[in-house]
């Protein structure tokens, strides 16, 4: 009797669990494609929020370990292999040519939006291509306290959108990545929208295609701002974050259909934070493992095989 109390009870709590958990959920639910999944990141004795917010922070011992940057500072984590797979997704995920702006959102806070920007960002400079990464979120920044950069006070976006600051005054080269740059938030406005709708930011991306290979857009969360949706008219494409076991179904969906109402191309979605250890994680991640393939083996050949692709596509 026990036994079968535990099933019955395993069961419902599956029923009643409303989230979004693997990439069968995401293709089912929205028909968009799962182009990462991005593992939960722990240190061995499993306690992955402690050692990510380790890493988010800096253990003060030189550049290299206060970048938040798992793609950065540990290159051979399944981690970082995960958001390689996903720069090679978003490369081929144009007949034409890879998009070059790039927005970053997600339904609702938390879900590592800011992170996967981050990573998003370093893994396409690693290639040689010069890259830039916007703070488009006016609301909560990340992109600067990631990167251990000026603080919120300095010029930024805000300060270039209202006209008091120069696109070359707020852009910053990142110090220990080559090809990497950001544009900061700035200071937050009262009326973050308003500046976004302005005239000035279509120049400003109209000018920064001209710079740069790619660009990508970090914005606040679908459903907590309209930013995103106003950002997303003048990307190339959307990429959605969904937390798995975390993000509700009707969230996601909401969000997808909000995206589509103004026609923005949503290009896939990466699904964050999935437990490692569970059977979902190892059925979407088995035909990527971190020890097999790039940078398991050759790097050279590897690291040539991924300019080919680069360039072809």
């Amino acid at each position: 009797m026990g036994l079968i109390g535990g099933v019955a009870l395993a069961l419902l709590r599956e029923y009643l669990d409303n989230t979004v958990k693997n990439p069968d959920d995401v293709e089912t639910l929205s028909r968009l494609p799962s182009l990462a999944v991005v593992p939960a990141f722990s240190n061995s004795d499993g306690d992955h929020r402690n050692r990510l917010q380790k890493l988010l922070h800096g253990s003060g011992n030189g550049i290299q370990e206060r970048v938040a940057l798992l793609s950065h500072s540990q290159p051979h984590s399944q981690v970082s292999e995960a958001f390689r797979a996903l720069r090679t997704s978003l490369l081929l995920s144009q007949a034409d040519r890879p998009p070059q702006v790039i927005l970053v959102t997600s339904a609702l806070p938390h879900e590592g939006k800011t992170t996967a920007s981050v990573n998003i960002g370093v893994t396409l400079a690693q290639l040689g291509d010069q890259t830039l990464l916007i703070d488009g979120d006016l609301r909560k920044p990340g992109i600067s306290r990631a990167l251990h950069m000026a603080d919120s006070k300095s010029a930024g976006l805000s300060s270039y959108l209202a006209g008091v600051s120069s696109l070359d005054l707020v852009t910053v080269p990142h110090p220990a990545i080559s090809n990497l740059h950001a544009i900061p938030t700035g200071p937050i406005p009262p009326n973050s929208a308003d500046l976004l709708s302005s005239y000035r930011l279509a120049e400003m991306i109209c000018e920064l295609r001209k710079r740069y290979k790619f660009i990508v857009i970090d914005s606040p969360p679908i459903m907590a701002a309209t930013d995103a949706v106003i950002l997303s008219a003048l990307a190339d494409g959307v990429l959605l974050v969904v937390r798995s076991g975390e993000t509700p179904k009707e969230a996601f969906t909401r969000t997808r259909d909000l995206l589509y109402s103004v026609k923005s191309r949503v290009l896939g979605v990466v699904l964050n934070a999935v437990d490692a250890s569970s059977p979902d994680y190892y059925y979407s991640y088995r035909y990527y493992p971190h020890t097999y393939g790039a940078y398991g083996g050759d790097k050279e050949k590897s690291r040539k095989d991924i300019q080919g692709l680069k360039l072809d596509a």
